[in-house]
């Protein structure tokens, strides 16, 4: 009896032929595909290149405002010699120290890497050195700052400088009149509510307290503080201590803490 040879070869399969062979329209819907896929990938691609373009033109007008500020907060400073008035003299100094704070808020944006988020502890180490230096008395003040650095959102972080900037400025001022030396620190560390910061000097004590709950300072600190939604305290027992407590909707992990003499 005759034995039939079975073909192993699956193109005489009609099934497989199909596949093999696909129909014009099958094409034509790939070759759509490919075009669509190409097109999403240029737009995304364009996308990106956009994004970038308007990050950097924010870094830099950050950064020119920064510049800006600085200049104006130089040429207040520049004022303060000619002035008679003791008044007028302290208010230019106060006024471009505070304008200062606001330059130190732009360059911290402008360095940042992350958008819209600011190092505090950096730039609370910025904002005191320019504080001390615009002091014009390192040999006689020592200003230290011992910060954790942790990332929070540069509106917070706004309200944090501002406030620190007005209580340094105001110890520096007044807290060493009567004193041959002193020091100022400020401290910020997280807590398990939130954060804490500290600035303190071992200065007379009821001078600066007498001028730090008069005045627009104190209602700039306050009002600060407030928009963090925290509290602030005061001692002048031995020197002038105030204290901020303020929660953090935003806390990442901790990237260390160092201390810095300015």
């Amino acid at each position: 009896m005759e034995k039939k040879v079975m073909s192993n070869d699956a193109s005489n399969c009609p099934a497989v032929a199909v596949l093999n062979s696909p129909s014009e329209d099958v094409r034509a819907q790939m070759r759509d595909l490919r075009r669509q896929i190409l097109d999403l990938r240029n737009q995304l691609r364009d996308a990106r290149r956009l994004a970038l373009q308007n990050d950097l033109m924010q870094r830099e007008g950050d950064h020119r405002i920064k510049n800006s500020l600085q200049l104006v907060a130089s040429l207040m400073r520049l004022q303060v010699k000619p002035e008679s008035s003791a008044p007028v003299r302290d208010a230019l100094r106060a006024a471009a120290a505070r304008i200062s704070g606001v330059a130190v808020i732009h360059d911290a944006l402008h360095i940042s890497q992350r958008k819209g988020m600011v190092d505090l502890g950096e730039t609370l180490r910025q904002l005191c050195a320019s504080l001390h230096a615009m002091a014009g008395d390192k040999d006689r003040i020592e200003v230290v700052v011992a910060a954790e650095d942790f990332q929070i959102p540069a509106a917070m972080a706004q309200c944090v400088v501002l406030a620190v900037n007005e209580l340094v400025s105001n110890a520096l001022r007044h807290a060493f009149l009567e004193r041959d030396r002193g020091a100022v620190s400020v401290t910020l560390r997280r807590t398990h509510a939130g954060m804490m910061i500290c600035v303190a000097d071992d200065g007379t004590g009821f001078p600066l307290h007498r001028a730090a709950t008069q005045g627009y300072g104190t209602a700039l600190v306050q009002m600060m503080v407030q928009q963090l939604g925290g509290t602030l305290m005061m001692e002048t027992q031995s020197g002038a201590c105030f204290t901020i407590l303020a929660p953090l909707a935003y806390m990442p992990e901790c990237a260390g803490a160092r201390q810095l003499a300015v």
